[in-house]
C-alpha cells in the first residue's frame, strides 16, 4: 500500500456513514440513512460502503480504512448489536421503555466517561477488518474528537494558523477539544481536551429528553422554543451554577468546569423541569450555551493570538450560539462544519488518515453535495409515472419552478448530487416563496408536520445578504451551508417573512449568483418575479424520515407529501389531484 492509496473513513454509530478520498480529493461521502430509509441509522454502514466500493472500482483493492471511536460504550454496542438497536428504538420513541432502561442508561453514562485504550483499539481494528474482509493492518482507529476536528478542518481553504474546536456529547471519554491546524499539511496538534464530565452536549441532551423530545434529534426544537420565553435574569437561571469557565494552571488555556456529575445530571434536570414552564427551561439552557461558548472562544483567541476558528461537534449545530461566536471580539473568521454532528465522523476519519499517510491535506472544497452522481434524475422516468401525474420537460426547469413559486405554489426540487448532512442546500429541497407566511404554514402543518415554533430557513443570493440582514458585515460573514444565525432588518422581516423566527432571526444559505448552477438560477428567476432572490428552503423529506436520493425514493416521498409539483432533473412533474 502506498502513501497515496485511497482512504475510506467509517462511522458505525448514531447517523452512520462512510467517506472515500482518492488522490487527496473527497469523491463520495454518504450517510447510511439515505440508503436504508431509517432516520439517523445506526450500525455498520453496509450499503454506503457498497456505493463507495462501486465508486472506487479497481482502486478499492489498494484502499486503507479508518474507523472512528473505540471507547467502552462503543465497543459494547459492537459486541451487542441488539442492545444498540434497542437504544435506537427507545431514543426515537419507537419502542416502549422497560424497567431496566434507567439502569442501562446509568451504565451508559458511566461508560462514556472512559476513553479508549490499547486493548479496545486492537479489538476495534479486528472488528472493522472482519466486517470489511481485510487484513487488520489496513485499518486504523481514529479518536472521536480528532475525527470531528479533521472534518471541521478539511473542507475550507485555510491560509493561516487556525484553532479547531469541538464541543459534543461524549466520545472516547471527551466532551470537547481544541487543536491547532497547520494549513499546509492538515496536521492537527492537540492543545486541550475537555473531559466527558463537562459536556454541554450531554446537558442539552438531558434537557431535550426531560421535555419529552427525542435526544440527539430534537435539540433544535429546544433552541427554537427558547425564543418564545421572556428573557431571564442570569441570577434567576435555574442552571446558573452548573458550568463555569476557568484557566488551566499549567497552560493558561481556558477550560470548562461542571459541578453536576454526569450520573446525576439527568435527575437534576428533571427536578428543575418539574418546576418551570417548558419555554423557560429552553431559555435557561440556551442562555448557558450563549454565555459560555462565546466566552470560551474569546479566551482561546486571547491566549493563543489566533483569530480563525473551525468548529464541529453536536453543540456546533446551535446556530444562535454560532451567531454570537461570529460576532465575538477575537473571532475574525468562523467556519462551522456542515456535517458537524456524528454524521461527519466518517469524513473526518478519512481526512485524518489521508493527511497522516501522505503528509498532505485533503484538497479543499466548499460544495457539500457529496452523494452519488445519479446523472439526470429524470432519465427514463416515464414508465414510473402513475395516473394523474403529468410530465413536462421545460427548456429551463428553474424558470418554470420560479413562475410557480411566484404564484404561491410549493414545489419539491431534486437536482444533481445529494447533500451530506441534515441541511437542504439546493439539491434535495422543498421550496416556496420566502415572503409567504401562508406557504410557511402549509409546509409546517400539512407537509412537514413539524412543531409550530420551529422556523424554516431561507436560501438567498449573496447580494441580498447586506440588504436583508442587519448583522451582515461583509465577505467574512458569507455562509453557504446554513450553519449560522443572522438577524433580519426591516426589509428582511418583510421579504423573508416565511423563513424567520419570532425574534427576527433566520438561518440563511447564501448562494453565489452563478447562472450555470441550477439552484442559483432558480433564485435569480425568483427575483425576476418577486424582486427578492430568496426562497423558503427545507429538506425534501417527510418528518421523521431521511432525505431520499434515488429516482424511485424521491417519487415515493413526493407522492406521500401531497406537494403538487416536483422538479426532478430535467423534468417537471405535477400531481393533478394534489392540493
Amino acid at each position: 500500500m502506498s502513501s497515496r492509496s485511497p482512504v475510506v473513513g467509517i462511522w458505525d454509530g448514531h447517523d452512520a456513514g462512510a467517506a472515500l478520498i482518492v488522490d487527496g480529493k473527497v469523491v463520495l461521502a454518504l450517510n447510511e440513512e439515505r440508503l436504508t430509509g431509517r432516520k439517523l441509522e445506526i450500525g455498520w454502514p453496509t450499503l454506503a460502503l457498497k456505493r463507495l466500493r462501486e465508486q472506487a472500482g479497481a482502486r478499492w483493492n489498494e484502499a486503507r480504512f479508518a474507523l472512528s471511536t473505540s471507547d467502552p460504550a462503543k465497543t459494547l454496542t459492537r459486541l451487542l448489536p441488539s442492545a444498540r438497536e434497542r437504544h435506537y428504538r427507545l431514543r426515537r420513541r419507537i419502542s416502549e421503555p422497560s424497567w431496566a432502561d434507567p439502569f442501562v442508561r446509568g451504565a451508559k453514562y458511566r461508560l462514556t466517561q472512559w476513553s479508549g485504550c490499547a486493548p479496545l483499539i486492537a479489538f476495534t481494528r479486528r472488528y472493522a477488518a472482519s466486517q470489511l474482509g481485510v487484513n487488520p493492518a489496513l485499518v486504523s482507529v481514529v479518536d472521536h474528537h480528532e475525527a470531528h476536528a479533521a472534518a471541521a478542518a478539511c473542507w475550507p481553504e485555510w491560509e493561516t494558523d487556525t484553532l479547531v474546536v469541538t464541543l459534543d456529547g461524549v466520545g472516547d471519554g471527551l466532551s470537547g477539544s481544541v487543536w491547532k491546524l497547520s494549513p499546509a499539511t492538515g496536521a492537527l496538534t492537540p492543545l486541550l481536551r475537555l473531559p466527558g464530565g463537562v459536556s454541554l452536549g450531554l446537558f442539552f441532551e438531558h434537557i431535550t429528553e426531560a421535555l419529552q423530545m427525542r435526544a440527539l434529534e430534537d435539540e433544535g426544537k429546544v433552541m427554537a422554543l427558547a425564543s418564545f420565553s421572556a428573557s431571564l435574569d442570569p441570577a434567576q437561571n435555574p442552571f446558573k451554577n452548573w458550568f463555569r469557565l476557568e484557566r488551566e494552571t499549567s497552560s493558561g488555556l481556558p477550560v470548562l468546569r461542571c459541578d453536576i456529575p454526569p450520573t446525576r445530571m439527568r435527575a437534576a434536570v428533571e427536578r428543575i423541569v418539574w418546576r418551570y414552564p417548558r419555554e423557560q427551561i429552553c431559555r435557561g439552557a440556551q442562555d448557558i450555551l450563549e454565555s459560555l461558548v462565546p466566552a470560551f472562544f474569546a479566551a482561546l483567541s486571547s491566549h493563543t493570538g489566533i483569530q480563525h476558528f473551525a468548529y464541529a461537534g453536536g453543540v456546533a449545530s446551535n446556530i444562535k450560539v454560532n451567531r454570537l461566536l461570529r460576532l465575538t471580539p477575537g473571532v475574525a473568521l468562523l467556519r462551522v462544519c456542515p456535517a458537524m454532528g456524528d454524521g461527519g465522523l466518517a469524513l473526518g476519519a478519512a481526512a485524518l488518515a489521508w493527511s497522516q499517510a501522505s503528509g498532505e491535506r485533503v484538497a479543499p472544497f466548499t460544495d457539500f453535495c457529496l452523494g452519488p452522481d445519479n446523472g439526470d434524475l429524470a432519465r427514463d422516468i416515464e414508465p414510473r409515472l402513475l395516473a394523474g401525474e403529468r410530465l413536462s420537460r421545460p427548456p429551463d426547469v428553474a424558470a418554470a419552478v420560479a413562475a410557480l413559486l411566484a404564484e404561491g405554489e410549493i414545489s419539491m426540487w431534486a437536482q444533481g448530487r445529494m447533500e451530506m448532512g441534515a441541511r437542504a442546500l439546493g439539491a434535495r429541497s422543498i421550496v416556496a416563496r420566502a415572503d409567504s407566511a401562508e406557504a410557511r404554514d402549509a409546509l409546517n402543518l400539512r407537509l412537514k408536520r413539524r412543531v409550530w415554533y420551529q422556523p424554516f430557513c431561507p436560501s438567498i443570493l449573496d447580494d441580498e445578504a447586506p440588504r436583508l440582514l442587519a448583522d451582515f458585515r461583509g465577505p467574512e460573514d458569507v455562509n453557504r451551508h446554513m450553519t449560522m444565525g443572522y438577524q433580519c432588518n426591516a426589509a428582511g422581516r418583510r421579504e423573508l417573512a416565511g423563513a424567520i423566527g419570532p425574534d427576527g432571526s433566520c438561518r440563511p444559505q447564501m448562494v453565489a449568483p452563478d447562472p450555470a448552477n441550477p439552484w442559483a438560477r432558480l433564485l435569480l428567476c425568483v427575483r425576476g418575479h418577486t424582486g427578492t432572490g430568496a426562497v423558503i428552503n427545507t429538506s425534501l423529506n417527510l418528518h421523521g424520515h431521511p432525505v431520499p436520493d434515488t429516482q424511485a425514493d424521491i417519487l415515493a416521498a413526493w407522492r406521500k407529501s401531497g406537494v403538487r409539483h416536483l422538479a426532478i432533473g430535467s423534468a417537471l412533474l405535477t400531481q393533478g389531484n394534489a392540493p
